[in-house]
């Protein structure tokens, strides 16, 4: 009741002050033509413009260079009135920024675009007193901690305000309510930010009674319920965007609104659920783009869209929709752009495309039913719609060939098929008549690319993808005349063939190239320095050979893995802005160049499975030995996340170096000569450390009780090394072993490439690299997977003392090895409290006592090795443990285990006795000296008979099984 009491209040007075806006004098700016002047500019407003530069600290475009001399008039983005002299427009918006038409979309930017102005906003600018547009758009004038300056609500004289994406702070200030000639005002945010630009009060929009456009996307709005009964108060609202606000729409909606004059709606990617048929918009017949995208839309749309008559823009897409029919848009004959991506349609195609009036067929533009649920073939009656520019039907269940027809779409500039189950052959006839397509994408689809090599395209491509469709053998000689392309991909397409001479130089061009999984031959150039325009190559699973060229300076990502590079890593390879480099299974050798260190974008470095040797490079050679390690000189790659090396020849102690790369996610140093004490300073300098895997080095000492710090820690895996002494205690503190919502839920495997910004159209690179985890008793390849691996190994190390019972307080554990070493004690009795556990092997050690009947409780369980301790007492019954394979071997070598699945009965006397000072060393010797000695003899063929493969994984560091 008293939100509704505030929000009549505040919309009677909302009402009151627009009615006195409308009263005011229309003649708000004074006439001004071009950019030139027959006045000079006033001396006290060049004074305040160079104030104002003052306060910048950075210009990478050298916008304010023309600022000198005496005229302010004649500078770069300062405009002043004919007449008077007295500035009345400043411009100086960041050229990076993307614009589509009046509208900015604020996006983190890749490296090499400029940030714009660097800087703060001088307060000089309210001697500026004529001043009617200012324009700071997409420069770097906030920060954390930043916000919009509140004197900007005292330049009275404003009718346009552009803040968008500068990256400001906190909150909007309600002093901007005073702007009361305003027009145009954007405040658009810039999102995947560390800033958050949020208002819990927008009731000063009231007071803006002359506003014609508002963006305020991006900025948090969540906290305002009635946002709808403010904006819906400013009749002179043309354009009101307001998507990615965290808005809802209330279940009582406003059932009538005084947008009379509203043109363009946009709330996209906000929290609204439902469209109710009464909501406010429905009966704003003149809306002539609605953006309804990226919402939690649920169930069907109401009748009432097909009254919106003037729509020419229509975005639905990213929702729930369900049964969405054509015939609701059988009235919207002005409709031009239609989105209805990742909905529900579940129809047959052609029904679907059917159901459109005749009146859409001709003048539909662009269409996008991707991710649909369509069904059926590719209709030949598309070839009707003549007008269409940009289809799009990909991720879809469409079956059978590609219609000719589509190749008489004379106005087709854009045709994205990837991802359904299309068939046969595509030749040159279904592309005779398309001379303006620009971008095609018949990806992952069982066709055919039946083109003859001669054949030379009317179009000219930007964006071509192929993947995993039926291109080879031969590679496609058509491409050679496609110069313009920037995006290619034709990996897994069966290209068994040496890259033709002309691919290099007619691709010099390109931003993104995926030729990846082919078996692509030959020798890679000694240098791609001129690709000047290259952020993205994939090259992996061919049949390269060579050097590993020198790189693009504009690269971000590359992967040239399971190839058969040779030779030592450059000493200086090039591409300063590096992100992803993924070289593994190569034969490449020598040493880590230090250069890897001056790659300070560097988020995933992968060289395993190479030749490598000697010790890593000293990332922080500028910091002397006796400084802190906090020390700010040389801060190495503090931005890399995984750090993949496993299977080398690599030496030295645990790399010092990673003290300065705080956001590492994934270790692997597995299979190298690493040797020393494991550090102590992980747990305060790695805090989001997830994965760590050591296995197979020479690591000794005892594991650091600090590790138990490691809040983010989901897998440890330190097998097969010298480790001494007891297993910590404090496992407890292990939260991402302990809660299931502490486990990641992103890979950092997976490549960021699709979420840093530098593309939105080539899909998320995946990455494949494997890591060896010894699980179930043997050796298994994890790749994206890993994310869901929750484990604990310190198998073939030389522990002592007794199991911690907090190690059943690590409900999350998948996996638990402590296999082959020298722990004593019992078998914790809540081990059964570990419901997620499916692989358990604590063989080849000291422990005694009964085995816990909790086991029985763990019905995930599908591996159990309680081998060669000296157990004692029934073995529990139940029906998961009875499930698995080769039961009775999980309990040889305990004499005083007595029950099925072993032959021994509990009847016997003094059977279900503890035995623990029973030492059972002497059979476990007997059994490993056995196996050795036929591993290192002539019997190297029964090797694997006489070790079981629960063995194997310890024996490979000593015996070379």
């Amino acid at each position: 009741m008293a939100t509704a009491t505030r929000s009549a209040s505040g919309a009677a007075s909302c009402i009151f002050i627009i009615l006195a806006a409308t009263t005011m004098s229309m003649a708000t700016s004074s006439s001004y033509a071009g950019e030139t002047s027959s006045r000079s500019c006033i001396a006290a407003e060049r004074a305040a413009l160079l104030s104002f530069k003052t306060g910048m600290t950075s210009d990478p475009e050298k916008r304010l260079d023309s600022w000198r001399g005496h005229d302010c008039c004649q500078w770069s983005g300062v405009t002043c009135d004919n007449r008077t002299g007295h500035v009345v427009k400043l411009s100086l918006r960041n050229a990076f920024i993307e614009d589509d038409e009046n509208f900015v979309w604020c996006m983190p930017r890749a490296h090499g675009e400029s940030g714009g102005l660097q800087g703060k906003i001088s307060s000089s600018l309210l001697a500026l007193q004529y001043l009617n547009h200012l324009d700071l758009s997409g420069n770097s004038l906030g920060g954390v901690g930043v916000p919009i300056p509140k004197f900007l609500g005292s330049i009275k004289s404003l009718t346009y305000l552009n803040l968008a994406c500068m990256n400001f702070d906190g909150g909007v200030p309600p002093q901007l309510g005073n702007l009361s000639r305003l027009l145009h005002l954007n405040l658009e945010a810039t999102i995947f930010s560390d800033t958050l630009l949020h208002s819990d009060d927008i009731s000063w929009l009231c007071r803006l009674g002359l506003l014609r456009s508002l963006d305020m996307s991006g900025v948090n709005l969540s906290t305002i319920p009635d946002w709808v009964g403010v904006v819906t108060l400013i009749p002179s609202l043309e354009v009101l965007q307001l998507s990615q606000c965290g808005l809802s729409l209330q279940h009582e909606p406003i059932v009538h609104s005084n947008l009379s004059s509203l043109q363009v709606l946009h709330l996209s990617s906000n929290g609204i659920d439902t469209l109710n048929p009464t909501y406010w918009f429905w009966d704003v017949l003149i809306i002539k783009e609605l953006d309804l995208s990226r919402n939690k839309i649920v169930g069907q749309l109401p009748d009432a869209i097909g009254n919106m008559t003037s729509l020419q823009t229509l975005r639905l897409g990213g929702n729930y929709l369900s049964g969405v029919k054509s015939e609701l848009f059988k009235n919207l004959c002005n409709l031009s752009w239609l989105e209805l991506w990742s909905n529900e349609i579940d129809q047959d195609m052609s029904d679907f495309m059917e159901g459109f009036p005749a009146c859409t067929k001709s003048k539909l533009r662009s269409l996008d039913l991707s991710a649909t649920n369509l069904t059926g073939r590719i209709p030949s009656s598309i070839k009707q719609w003549k007008n269409l520019s940009d289809l799009q039907l990909s991720d879809n269940r469409l079956v059978g060939s590609i219609p000719l027809g589509l190749g008489k779409m004379t106005n087709l500039r854009s045709l994205i098929l990837n991802n359904n189950q299309l068939n046969g052959s595509v030749s040159e006839e279904h592309f005779a008549s398309l001379v303006y397509l620009m971008e095609l994408s018949l990806s992952h689809n069982p066709v055919h690319i039946t083109i003859s090599s001669n054949w030379i395209p009317a179009f000219n491509l930007e964006v071509a993808h192929f993947a995993s469709t039926k291109m080879g053998p031969h590679f496609p000689l058509w491409l050679k005349g496609q110069k313009d392309i920037w995006d290619l991909d034709i990996s897994d397409t069966g290209i068994v063939d040496p890259v033709p001479v002309w691919f290099w130089t007619v691709f010099s061009n390109v931003s993104y190239v995926n030729i990846s999984c082919n078996q692509i031959s030959g020798r890679l150039p000694a240098t791609l320095e001129f690709m000047t325009s290259a952020q993205m190559l994939d090259l992996k699973s061919n049949d390269f050979t060579g050097l590993l060229p020198l790189l693009p300076e504009s690269l971000l990502f590359l992967d040239i893995s399971r190839n058969s590079l040779s030779g030592s890593l450059p000493q200086d390879f090039g591409a300063p802005m590096l992100r992803e480099l993924v070289l593994f299974a190569n034969h490449i050798n020598g040493t880590i160049p230090i250069y890897i260190c001056q790659l300070q974008y560097m988020e995933v470095l992968d060289l395993s499975e190479n030749l490598l040797v000697g010790q890593l490079p000293q990332c922080s050679k500028g910091r002397d030995d006796k400084e802190e390690l906090n020390t700010t000189v040389d801060p190495g790659n503090r931005l890399l996340s995984a750090l993949i090396l496993h299977n080398n020849n690599l030496s030295g102690k645990f790399p010092e170096f990673l003290q300065y790369s705080p956001l590492l996610t994934l270790l692997d140093l597995s299979h190298n000569k690493f040797e020393g004490e494991l550090p102590t300073w992980t747990s305060g300098k790695l805090p989001y450390l997830s994965f760590l895997l050591l296995r197979h080095n020479m690591f000794s000492g005892s594991i650091p009780i600090e590790l138990t710090e490691q809040v983010h820690l989901q897998f440890l895996d330190l097998a097969n090394n010298r480790i001494s002494g007891a297993i910590p205690r404090g496992l407890a503190n292990l939260k991402a072993m302990a809660q299931y919502s502490k486990i990641r839920s992103d890979n950092p495997l997976e490549s960021k490439f699709g979420s840093i910004g530098v593309d939105n159209h080539i899909e998320a690179i995946k990455y494949d690299d494997s890591q060896q985890i010894v699980m179930k008793g043997q050796q298994l390849y994890y790749t994206s997977a890993i994310v869901y691996m929750v484990g604990l190994d310190f198998s073939c190390n030389n522990l002592l003392g007794e199991i911690p019972e907090e190690i059943a307080s690590l409900f999350a554990l998948k996996l638990l090895n402590v296999s082959h070493n020298q722990l004593t004690g019992k078998i914790p009795d809540k081990i059964g409290l570990l419901q997620g556990l499916e692989s358990l092997d604590l063989s080849f050690n000291e422990l005694y006592g009964e085995v816990p009947w909790s086991l029985t409780e763990i019905t995930t369980l599908s591996h159990l090795n309680l081998s060669y301790n000296n157990l004692s007492g029934r073995i529990p019954s139940g029906s998961q443990l009875q499930t698995l394979s080769d039961s009775e071997s999980m309990y040889i070598g305990n004499n005083y285990l007595c029950g099925p699945p072993l032959s021994m009965s509990c009847s016997r006397p003094g059977v279900t006795e503890d035995h623990h000072e029973v030492n059972n060393t002497n059979n476990r010797d007997l059994y490993l000296g056995l196996a050795a000695r036929v591993c290192h003899g002539t019997l190297d063929g029964l090797c694997h008979l006489l070790i079981r493969e629960d063995l194997e994984g310890c024996l490979l560091l000593t015996s070379k099984c």
